[in-house]
């Protein structure tokens, strides 16, 4: 198997290593092209679940395609690598499957991978517990069954804004804006309130372990501060979950797949390379220009090397947080421009610890203020030790992973005694492709932007999970947006194809 130059390993013996890990997503040879002189349909930029959505749905209709990938590997922010000492599959980014998610589902069905899957948390092994350790009350060991009580109560309590656990003022989160049930003036006005504001307003209503647990988990999922991030996100989501948190985990914490995520993004991308799809891998793209005057090739696009590769479209899907690297020409209107400059705020760490013994292999935790604020057992490896999954939140300032191994031991033993034999993560954070996480929006960024950033821009479509109708920040976002993208410029290109009564009719 390929390793990609992604990742980080550490051992005590060792250190901190990156890159050299296995990986189903790596491409090699990572370019198939023909001629420079060659003008495509469409290029379309990043290889993530967008734009192989994208670059799949064009190719299969005899388009054709070009996919530039900055990365030596497909999955963008999503990816499983494999332990070459025990072959466990750890997900390094978005992980969970279900078939709730309805892009998702018709692209495991596709590929039958629907039925594939396994579950996350296991029970029956010793420390079958959960333990809850937050800020303004005492440190206990409870079931799980309990904490998930504490901390469902205190998020229905935060997000029902309306009375109706967001039912009147969310009741279609695929179309928030201008739906045909909720004026818009409403939305807006909820989503100028940070989750600090909203904490504010119904902390009286909470017990100190219900506040505590409640702020740690906002600042999980958003990946920010309270203070910066969004209530309408969460009341979004909420709306996702079927407007009850009951739905939780088994929408977002329960299924993965057996084969990992790079296996399924591997599918799409082999898919598209059937159908006679070209690409080029560690191909980072500086410079993208709409030449309008230029029939022949519309848009040009420059790569890190100078290297220019023209096409009638382009499919844009860079990460929010990236587009400011890359010079569009004409520029972008100024409410984009302000929305890329601002970018998003989820800044989390995601970090993968094989501890001695599979003990813990059942055991859930949260301690909070920490760099690794919450911990989960996720399976016991071959040699069976118990695999835990941390997450924190924007840590930036005072923590990084890969520099500081020190404080990653010590952030999983503040959440239980543990012994660690090892740790496989990437940092989003200082990642020069991603620049954080999946995103996360402050307030008023949704009803200011997400309209302007799903535009086009002349002959340049943007397609990311970032700015998705529905599951924003996830595999079925990224997914929604490259199959809206490609079947727009299909049709664009069908129209002015001049030889169109060769292609396939939409």
């Amino acid at each position: 198997m390929n390793k990609t130059t992604d990742g980080y390993t550490w051992t005590q013996a060792q250190g901190t290593k990156k890159g050299g890990l296995k990986c189903r997503g790596v491409v090699y040879p990572p370019e198939k092209t023909s001629s420079r002189q060659e003008t495509y349909d469409v290029i379309v930029v990043g290889a993530g679940y967008a734009g192989l959505r994208a670059a799949r749905d064009l190719a299969t209709y005899n388009r054709k395609v070009l996919l530039l990938e900055a990365r030596d590997r497909v999955g963008g922010r999503t990816y499983t690598v494999e332990g070459d000492d025990d072959g466990f599959l750890y997900e390094m980014g978005g992980t969970y499957v279900t078939h709730h998610f309805g892009y998702v589902l018709g692209e495991l069905q596709r590929y039958k991978m629907d039925r594939d899957l396994i579950v996350s948390h296991q029970e029956g092994h010793e420390n079958n517990y959960y333990t809850l350790n937050v800020e303004g009350a005492p440190a206990r060991n409870v079931t799980h069954a309990e904490a998930g009580k504490i901390t469902s109560s205190a998020w229905d309590i935060f997000v029902n804004v309306d009375g109706n656990s967001c039912r009147n003022i969310c009741p279609l989160p695929h179309a928030q804006l201008d739906n045909v049930v909720v004026p818009r003036e409403k939305v807006e006005a909820l989503d100028k309130i940070s989750c600090k504001e909203r904490i504010d307003q119904i902390k009286h209503l909470l017990t100190a372990e219900q506040l505590g647990a409640l702020s740690a988990v906002i600042m999980l999922v958003t990946g920010g501060k309270l203070e910066n991030s969004s209530l309408w996100e969460c009341i979004r989501t909420h709306a996702l979950l079927i407007h009850d948190s009951a739905n939780l985990a088994d929408l977002w914490t329960t299924y993965k797949l057996r084969e990992g995520q790079s296996a399924f993004a591997r599918r799409i991308f082999d898919d598209a390379v059937d159908f006679g799809l070209e690409y080029a891998f560690n191909t980072p793209v500086t410079a993208i220009a709409d030449e309008i005057e230029n029939t022949d090739g519309r848009v040009r696009v420059t790569t890190a090397n100078g290297e220019p590769f023209r096409a009638h479209r382009v499919i844009c899907t860079i990460p929010l947080n990236i587009l400011k690297t890359v010079k569009f020409s004409p520029p972008l209107s100024p409410t984009r421009q302000e929305a890329v400059d601002l970018g998003h705020i989820n800044f989390m760490t995601k970090i993968h610890a094989v501890v001695e013994g599979s003990g813990l292999a059942s055991w859930n935790g949260m301690c909070s203020p920490g760099f690794i604020a919450q911990g989960y057992g996720d399976g016991v490896t071959a040699q069976g030790n118990a695999h835990i999954v941390g997450f924190g939140g924007d840590e930036r300032a005072n923590f990084t992973p890969e520099n500081e191994p020190e404080k990653v031991v010590a952030s999983f033993q503040a959440l239980h005694p543990m012994n660690i034999k090892k740790t496989v993560f990437h940092n989003w954070c200082t990642d020069p492709w991603a620049n954080g996480g999946p995103a996360w929006w402050a307030p008023e960024y949704m009803s200011k932007y997400q309209d302007e950033l799903q535009k086009r821009h002349g002959a340049i479509f943007f397609a990311s999970g970032d700015w998705a109708h529905g599951w924003r920040a996830s595999i079925d976002g990224a997914l929604e947006q490259g199959a809206l993208c490609a079947i727009e410029a299909l049709r664009e290109l069908r129209l002015t194809d001049a030889s169109q009564d060769r292609r396939p009719k939409l």
